[in-house]
């Protein structure tokens, strides 16, 4: 082997030290790059020449080469900013965003990033930066999430009011209490009954009213009975007919003789309230799952056992009109809506896309990258689901370089790159030796 050939091995040496440093500065260039992620230098070393000795074949070492610069997608650290729309990943995924107008080479016009700086723009889309929308999925008109990849868009409108369907009401009626002898009287809805309890409806503007239940003891062959009786304010109806209260529902209860819910009945239901309201609502009243019909075991249903009466839990499904009070992102990427009213409700959701080869992405820029075919293509879903992480909400992931380590790195460097240059030097000296022999 010529001794010149050691001149070609120190350059591949200077040349990959070269090559390593640059690296390392644009690690160091990035540590304060939200979402960045570092790159580590990997070399080969160049085929080896091959050379007949005494003791057999032996070989020797042509230089090196770089065979890699992977990109470590190892998890950032999270800090906490004031903006609702900064989201961080914890855990496995990208943002992903879609960009017709910069197409990557495999034809799709999706990147992905895990830099979560994200705004509104004027027609409420949810973009980055450059004004690129972020991909999710929408609301169905049924109040579900969409299965179709879409750009996300929060509709912040006012929540239409909904009329009061159903009631559920969970009471104890006193099994020590007297029967009514007198039939239900309207007029005197308190006299002739045992005890009451009120809930508050709305009707199909959303307007409340009250609702009083009367319960009334009744005698039975076997068991306790109770009848009902749902009346509202009479000037609140159209068809009081000058009344104070107008009777809205009405049915029957009977209970076992443990006083658990047997059974449970409604015969009459019918609302009309004013102001066009829609006429006739028509409300179900549930005291619970009862043992004959509904296979209940008693628990968490009405009963009737020697305790007092009184009111365990009421609610009705009905609301007024709502404005949109506060949106809060919860770590499964959801957007919700608190309303006025009290009301929440889904308006959109973010997708994480995964992939089966990260390695094997390619780099747009900007913190952000596009499939290729040794990526593999990228499997889009909800956060929390799969192998996908966590959206965190006024959050931004910071890089994961590590400074500390990438000083050492730069000095491994900047010495190994300093050896290549001795073995140079010397390998010059050497020559010299040869050129000075014809002296």
């Amino acid at each position: 082997m010529p001794i010149t050939q050691a001149f070609y091995t120190g350059v591949t040496g200077l040349s990959v030290m070269g090559e390593s440093m640059s690296v390392v500065a644009n690690n160091l260039a990035n540590a304060n790059a939200k979402g960045f992620k570092y790159d580590r230098v990997e070399f080969d070393d160049l085929m080896s020449l091959d050379l007949n000795t005494m003791g057999g074949q032996v070989q020797i070492g042509r230089g090196a080469r770089l065979s890699d610069i992977r990109t470590m997608h190892t998890q950032g650290g999270l800090s906490v900013t004031e903006r609702l729309t900064d989201l961080a990943i914890q855990g496995n995924g990208f943002f992903v965003l879609k960009d017709p107008a910069s197409a990557s080479q495999e034809g799709s016009d999706l990147a992905f990033t895990r830099v979560g700086s994200f705004n509104f723009d004027k027609d409420g889309y949810i973009t980055d930066k450059k004004g690129i929308r972020l991909q999710g999925y929408d609301v169905t008109p049924g109040g579900g999430l969409s299965t179709k990849l879409d750009d996300i868009k929060i509709v912040t409108n006012n929540l239409a009011p909904v009329a009061t369907k159903k009631i559920t009401l969970n009471v104890n009626l006193d099994s020590r209490a007297d029967y009514v002898e007198e039939e239900f009287d309207v007029t005197r809805p308190s006299e002739t009954s045992n005890f009451e309890s009120t809930v508050n409806i709305f009707d199909s503007h959303g307007s409340k009213h009250s609702v009083t239940t009367y319960f009334r003891r009744v005698k039975m062959d076997e068991g306790l009975g109770w009848e009902w009786h749902a009346l509202v304010d009479g000037e609140e109806v159209t068809d009081a007919d000058g009344e104070k209260y107008k009777e809205i529902a009405t049915g029957k209860l009977t209970f076992n003789s443990s006083g658990m819910l047997l059974t449970e009945e409604q015969t009459f239901s019918s609302a009309n309230f004013r102001n066009e309201a829609q006429p006739d609502q028509q409300i179900e009243f549930d005291f619970g799952q009862n043992i004959m019909t509904e296979e209940g075991t008693g628990m968490g249903a009405s009963s009737s056992i020697a305790s007092s009466s009184n009111t365990i839990f009421h609610s009705q499904n009905g609301y007024e009109a709502g404005n949109i009070k506060s949106l809060i992102i919860d770590l499964g990427g959801k957007i919700k809506g608190y309303y006025t009213n009290g009301m929440e409700r889904v308006l959109g959701a973010f997708s994480l896309a995964t992939f089966e080869n990260v390695d094997g992405l390619r780099k747009a820029g900007e913190n952000t990258y596009y499939s290729t075919f040794d990526s593999g293509a990228p499997k889009i879903g909800l956060a929390e689901t799969g192998t996908r992480g966590s959206i965190y909400a006024s959050s931004l992931e910071e890089s994961n370089v590590d400074i500390a380590a990438q000083f050492v790195e730069m000095i491994r460097t900047q010495r190994g790159f300093q050896a290549n240059s001795r073995s140079i030097t010397t390998t010059d000296s050497m020559v010299e030796e040869v050129v000075n022999m014809k002296r």
